[in-house]
């Protein structure tokens, strides 16, 4: 009768044994799962590096046109600038044709002489006035189209300010995500630990029975014996501290399980 409660007993620990190794089997799938979602964390910060390449490609293309546009005034500068000179010529060319037809009437010449002092006075302040009024023109041109290209530039600060705001927020969201992760991470290499400790009970309680059962009583029993008691004082604790851990591990799950469905409501 005792040696088939002790086998009954041996049999109970093998089952036991057998179940511990299936769990710690799951807590291995579980940290390879954990390995698979942290390379996707990875490859969605690779493509946030994608996205801020295009938006620093994006600010080279306004400074392109930025540069298109200077180049465009430079050139109404220059057109401007011919026709003042040809229109100097011109009126240059019209004082000398006055010239010689008052040099045609010597009686009037006197008169002639004093009339064109004046035009050419007259022509000198209308020459000042015209620099003065294409000045004018073109700074007022140049300011319309700075005032243009800052009304251009502030739209796209805001676009890259919006686009900013929104990494950010994803940046904070697998922030708290690996968060999450590291925290169930701990909660599972504790429940491992617990595990092993209720590994080691049982496997002394089966070598304290075993060496009971094969040696009998003797003045070893007491070594059997402690060994006996220090593998259930082992396995009881190992267990009171699993129990504590498999609650944590659920409440983490739910939470991981929030923390992946709003990383794809992001991703989405």
């Amino acid at each position: 009768m005792g040696k088939n409660r002790a086998d009954e007993q041996i049999e109970n620990v093998s089952h036991i044994l057998v179940a511990l190794a299936e769990e710690e089997n799951k807590l291995t799938q579980n940290l390879i799962n954990l390995a698979e979602k942290r390379n996707e964390m990875a490859e969605s910060r690779t493509l946030n590096s994608k996205i801020r390449s295009d938006l620093a490609e994006e600010r080279t293309s306004l400074a392109q046109v930025q540069t298109e546009d200077a180049k465009i005034r430079t050139d109404l500068a220059k057109d401007q600038t011919t026709l003042v000179r040809k229109q100097t010529e011109f009126q240059s060319r019209s004082t000398e044709m006055a010239e010689r037809r008052t040099s045609l009437s010597e009686l009037r010449s006197r008169y002639a002489k004093n009339r064109t002092i004046l035009s050419k006075k007259r022509s000198d302040w209308a020459e000042t006035r015209t620099d003065l009024s294409s000045k004018r023109t073109r700074l007022a041109s140049l300011r319309t189209n700075l005032s243009k290209n800052r009304t251009t530039l502030a739209a796209g600060r805001t676009q890259l300010a919006k686009k900013r705001t929104k990494f950010s927020e994803s940046r904070t969201s697998m922030a708290d995500t690996r968060t999450g992760l590291s925290s169930y991470r701990s909660v599972l290499a504790k429940g491992r630990t617990e595990l092993a400790f209720i590994r080691t009970g049982l496997a002394f309680i089966a070598l304290g029975t075993g060496l009971m059962r094969y040696f009998g009583v003797g003045p070893w029993t007491i070594l059997d014996g402690t060994l006996v008691v220090m593998g259930a004082a082992s396995a009881i604790f190992g267990l009171k501290r699993f129990v504590v851990t498999i609650r944590y591990e659920r409440i983490f799950a739910g939470k991981l399980k929030d923390f992946l469905t709003l990383t794809s409501e992001l991703k989405s």
